[in-house]
């Protein structure tokens, strides 16, 4: 298992193939599908896929998204995940994340995006990151402001979220 973080009670890490029962079971919930880009049913062979891909892609590649895992520290079963898509030409990411229904409402979330918001501003250096969450998901939101992004702006049912390197500027947002 390679470790990317650690915190109190999570570890972010890289996606095994030991992950892809639990991977498929919360993104075939149509609860978890609701606020993500998937639909479920979600088929157990793209599942399959998926986690075979996110194993072994290169981490913080620019321009491409990496998937890491989302464990409990004294349970080594899969939780959910945080995904970080580097810029190509800037230094900045985008965060997504997701957790398993049963697991909703302990801040899993929340700490695991904190804790990925450090190391992308604070070891990493980049100088910002952003996500986007649909305005009618108050778990996501409260998560974002936890780790400390500010709403900066509305993309059609989104909200854009913002946390910027201590330093660094702010960005500018059409008039």
């Amino acid at each position: 298992m390679i470790s990317i973080l650690t915190t109190e009670r999570l570890i972010v890490r890289r996606f095994t193939s030991a992950d892809t029962s639990a991977f498929h079971a919360y993104r075939d919930d149509p609860d978890v599908a609701h606020w993500q880009g998937w639909d479920a049913p979600f088929a157990f062979s793209e599942a399959e896929r998926l986690v075979a891909e996110f194993a072994t892609s290169a981490v913080f590649e620019p321009g491409t998204w990496t998937q890491f895992a989302i464990q409990l520290c004294d349970v080594p079963d899969l939780i959910g995940d945080i995904g970080v898509r580097m810029e190509a030409e800037e230094l900045t990411a985008e965060l997504g994340f997701t957790i398993a229904r049963e697991h909703w409402g302990n801040g899993y979330g929340r700490e695991a995006l904190s804790a990925m918001v450090q190391l992308l501003l604070d070891d990493i250096a980049l100088d910002r990151v952003v996500a986007f969450t649909h305005h009618e998901n108050i778990a996501s939101i409260a998560s974002l402001h936890a780790a400390g992004l500010a709403p900066i702006a509305v993309d059609g049912d989104d909200l854009v979220y913002y946390r910027g390197r201590s330093g660094s500027p702010r960005p500018r947002l059409p008039q």
